[in-house]
């Protein structure tokens, strides 16, 4: 039977195949970094490491310095060789080095291996801003980048709950064995289906792709998203330095950079999760690495519509959207501080409550934390997409590299209460910052008639 030739009817199902690639990938990536949070309980306890949440708080800053250090140069390298080839070398070489965890016998090696493996995790998601972007129209980009953040948090997920039941059967050596041998497997099973362009699958370009930040030579006016004005981004004929001073130029940037540097720390509490759940009394690693799941089910709950939602509503409303969002933030942290500040509560209530408010804080959290800055990126990067969202990715886990530096002290100097009361300023800070990023971004593409002012 002759496939049919009109490319037309054959584009949906392409571009579901290739966004299924890199959720399954991207969800490879995450089983790959959750095995550290996974086996950290038992390693702290194992009397052959020395480990405590100080050092375990090290080892994770270093991995975040990777990261930091990838998001700085893979963004560049993503644009330049191509996300395709980028994201499945990134996930071979984050396998094997996953696998490798399992031989760790040292902070050091640990460390080592963590800023390795992140440098390399650090690619993803430039890489695959560059995949969206030639596979998905910007009418797309908010239901893609929904989907795609879906799958971070749904691996979360189902790592910890997976990983967790794994591990009491299995030491914590063993832990990441399994992780790596799994992730190593979906780089090679993706890598006969993701195709880097329409073109490698036999249908043609988004030639009628039209780009919000579009219109090289045009008026202001055509340039912030009028359809007439053509297919050309202002980007397309810059190269990286000069993407760069355009980027710094933007107040936009630095606001979605200050904005992502507050929700990246507050997100990754999840990498003391099952640490901070063992802490409440009768309460074993295991079952703390599987409750912990209940934080990153919640981001998925809201992910799972959160794209369609933000696409569905206007700039203006993301102001309010955004802005609510991350003030329902701000009360899970302050029930949090409550749970263990106020002596009425139950002990027996303290950790099943936990679990819940821990639920709501992904709830309102991931919206606010993947789904502007990816779509921001797309939109004022063009071609250098990948090179924007590293950078802005980079600032937000600078800002979380001091944080796993300082909180592991926090813990063992002054208890968990502690962190929870940095969480609640910086919950509050991020409120305040997105909002005003959110009601900047409107300014910038209202009509001539509702502009307040100049956008930036």
């Amino acid at each position: 039977m002759i496939e049919n030739s009109d490319p037309a009817p054959r584009r949906p199902r392409w571009e579901l195949i290739t966004l299924a690639c890199m959720l399954t990938g991207y969800m490879a990536f995450i089983l790959s970094r959750t095995a550290l949070a996974v086996a950290s309980p038992d390693m702290v306890k194992d009397p052959n490491l020395g480990l405590d949440e100080a050092s375990y708080g090290d080892i994770a800053a270093w991995g975040t310095a990777g990261m930091i250090t990838g998001k700085l140069l893979n963004g560049v390298i993503a644009d330049w060789l191509g996300g395709r080839r980028v994201f499945l070398v990134a996930l071979s070489i984050t396998a094997l080095l996953t696998f490798a965890f399992g031989w760790g016998s040292s902070e050091t090696v640990f460390a080592s291996l963590n800023f390795v493996m992140l440098f390399a995790v650090a690619a993803s998601w430039s890489s695959m801003a560059g995949i969206i972007r030639v596979w998905s129209p910007p009418t797309k980009y908010g239901k893609v980048w929904g989907v795609i953040s879906t799958s971070s948090r749904l691996s979360a997920s189902i790592s910890l709950i997976f990983l967790g039941a794994l591990l009491t059967l299995f030491s914590w050596q063993n832990i990441f064995r399994i992780a790596g041998i799994i992730a190593l497997c979906v780089a090679a099973l993706i890598t006969f289906y993701l195709k880097a362009r329409p073109e490698d699958a036999g249908l043609p370009s988004l030639s009628d792709k039209v780009e919000p930040e579009a219109g090289r030579g045009l008026s202001n006016d055509k340039r912030e998203g009028n359809p007439e004005a053509g297919t050309y981004h202002l980007l397309d004929d810059k190269n990286p330095a000069e993407a760069l001073l355009a980027f710094t130029k933007s107040g936009r940037f630095w606001l979605i950079c200050l904005s992502i540097m507050c929700t990246t720390i507050l997100m990754e509490f999840i990498l003391f999760l099952p640490l901070y759940l063992s802490s409440f009394e009768g309460v074993s690693s295991a079952q703390a690495s599987t409750w912990s799941a209940a934080f990153p089910i919640g981001c998925v709950v809201a992910l799972i519509a959160g794209g369609f939602l933000y696409d569905g509503v206007s700039r203006r409303g993301r102001i309010g959207l955004l802005g609510g969002m991350l003030g329902g933030t701000t009360v899970c942290v302050a029930a949090l501080w409550a749970l263990n500040g106020l002596p009425f509560v139950p002990v027996e209530l303290k950790f099943p409550l936990a679990i819940v408010i821990l639920f709501f804080y992904g709830l309102t959290l991931a919206p606010a934390y993947y789904l502007p800055m990816s779509i921001f990126s797309n939109e004022f990067g063009g071609r250098h997409c990948g090179f924007l969202v590293g950078l802005v990715d980079m600032a937000g886990y600078c800002a979380s590299m001091l944080y796993l530096i300082a909180g592991g002290r926090m813990v063992v100097n002054w208890g968990w209460q502690s962190m929870i009361q940095l969480f609640l300023v910086i919950a509050v800070v991020a409120t305040l910052v997105t909002i005003w990023f959110a009601f900047e971004d409107y300014r910038r593409f209202a009509p001539a008639g509702e502009r307040v002012g100049v956008g930036v």
